[in-house]
Order: C-alpha cells, then structure tokens, then sequence
C-alpha cells in the first residue's frame, strides 16, 4: 500500500521501476497531477504526461539509472544525486522528490 511507503522508498521504487523499464509501476510511484521540471522544455504535468515522456525512453534498454547519494529532508523530502546511464554515456543529475501519501507529487531534474 503506498500510503505506508516512505518518502525513501518510494524514490526507491520509481528507480526500480525505471530500471526495470516498467512503465506502468514508474508511472504508479507518480500522484495523479504530479509535475516533473527539468526532463523536458516544458513541466510534465500529471501521470498521461509522464507517461507519454516516459514511454519511448523506458523501451530503451540502454537507459539506466543510479543514485550515488541521496539525503532526506523531513519525511517527504528526498534529493538525490544521480548518474543517467544511456548506451555507456553517464549524465550526472541533481534530483528532488516531493512524496506525500507515498507517491511523488513533485519531481524536478537538474542535469550537470
């Protein structure tokens, strides 16, 4: 139940699930409205969004991601530092995660 998961577990699952090039449980870490900043020239807003962004980029089984730390502010606050690996190519990455209720309702990417 997502109610339950901690703001750490819940990034945690979002990385699995990306990961595992699972659209439909990365998409389920996300609020029904969430926004994500910096991964497009435009905020994607709510799940449809998310997913339509998500879905090329999760069928390319090149694309991976690690978090090489990360730090819990309160109980919902998570930023992370993150390696984006595509095809051998790694993109450092700064991310922050707003988690209510167990699902993000705000993500935003700050790439180096």
């Amino acid at each position: 139940m997502t109610e339950h998961r901690s703001a750490l577990d819940t990034v945690q699952a979002q990385l699995d699930a990306f990961n595992a090039h699972d659209l439909d449980a990365f998409v389920d870490t996300y609020e029904e409205d969430a926004v994500i900043t910096g991964v497009a020239p435009e905020p994607l807003r709510g799940r449809v969004a998310i997913r339509a962004f998500y879905e090329p980029r999760l069928a390319n089984p090149d694309l991976s991601c690690l978090i090489d730390t990360h730090v819990l502010f309160g109980s919902r606050w998570v930023v992370a530092q993150e390696r984006v690996i595509n095809a051998g190519v790694s993109t450092e990455t700064i991310a922050t995660f707003d988690v209510v209720a167990g699902v993000i309702t705000r993500a935003s990417m700050l790439k180096a």
